[in-house]
């Protein structure tokens, strides 16, 4: 049989309202609709469900009172599937953040909105913060974080945290040194470079650095380039090169040295970025706003 929910719907409407201009009423549909729904259900389950008496009043074959006993068991059943499916889509919180933000802020923000509001689950993307932008673009994730700002009308950006460009070489008695003597990191930049892919925000600040100081690129030596953070962290630790990386991650960082930069554009910022003209879920507004109240430390 091919009868379906909208036939369903109506017959159930109809029997409980008793005419069918009160069931299009309340369907908000036109009585015509009501009555082609209620015909097409009777065609296809072959016997009449309803008859009319006196003063339009509608009366109830037996196997119309059947159909009505399961349709309205049907219809309850979906509405139910529906809430269900909403409440659990309601608590659903997909993120997506660039690699600064992944590793260093989202932890502890995740953290924290789960104490607030236990029930929720998280789905993370990742990815540099041109890829991040597309995602919330698309619709394939609610709230995003990055390190570059892409200018996006559609979206909006909050500004969350100042972080400083450092470099970052070898723990070795040659950088030892030149940490004791106080040289500053620009004095080192002519040493082979590790940078990030193109995409990267954190590279946008390096480019936007090396620019605005007048250090010009042919005089830059890059060694490699590489799209994950801690493999770049570990590649310092081992000597490969140096590298100017986030003072968030050069906190975390092990067997190194952090040396300041001095100049123009020595700060970047990190920002969350939501879709300017989409309503967001009741659990994604609720987590923007932890968010824009959170103390980055």
């Amino acid at each position: 049989m091919n009868y379906n929910l909208k036939q369903l719907e109506a017959f159930v409407a109809v029997v409980e309202c008793g005419s069918f201009t009160a069931a299009a009423d309340r369907l908000y549909l036109a009585q015509s609709t009501i009555s082609a729904h209620v015909a097409a259900l009777e065609k296809e389950i072959g016997v009449p469900l309803l008859m009319r008496s006196g003063k339009r009043r509608i009366i109830l074959t037996e196997e119309g009172r059947r159909v009505y006993t399961h349709a309205k068991a049907i219809l309850q059943s979906c509405e139910q599937l529906s809430r269900e499916l909403e409440e659990r889509n309601s608590q659903e919180l997909v993120l997506a953040a660039s690699t600064i933000p992944m590793g260093y802020l989202l932890p502890g923000m995740l953290a924290g909105f789960k104490r607030v509001m236990p029930q929720c689950r998280f789905t993370l993307c990742s990815g540099d913060s041109a890829s991040v932008h597309e995602l919330v673009l698309e619709g394939q994730a609610q709230i995003g974080f990055v390190g570059a700002v892409m200018n996006r009308k559609e979206l909006v950006y909050d500004m969350l945290y100042e972080d400083k460009l450092m470099l970052l070489t070898p723990d070795t008695e040659k950088y030892r040194e030149m940490k004791s003597a106080g040289i500053s990191g620009n004095a080192l930049l002519s040493e082979p470079l590790i940078f990030r892919e193109l995409g990267s925000g954190t590279q946008q600040a390096v480019d936007k650095f090396l620019c605005e100081n007048n250090i010009r690129t042919e005089d830059i030596h890059v060694v490699a380039r590489m799209d994950n953070h801690d493999t770049i962290l570990r590649a310092i630790a081992q000597g490969l090169g140096i590298a100017v990386v986030s003072e968030l991650a050069a906190r975390a960082a092990q067997n190194v040295i952090s040396f300041p930069l001095e100049g123009k554009s020595t700060v970047r910022y990190l920002y969350m970025i939501t879709p300017k003209n989409v309503r967001l879920t009741n659990v994604a507004r609720s987590f923007r706003e932890y968010v824009l109240n959170y103390k980055i430390v």
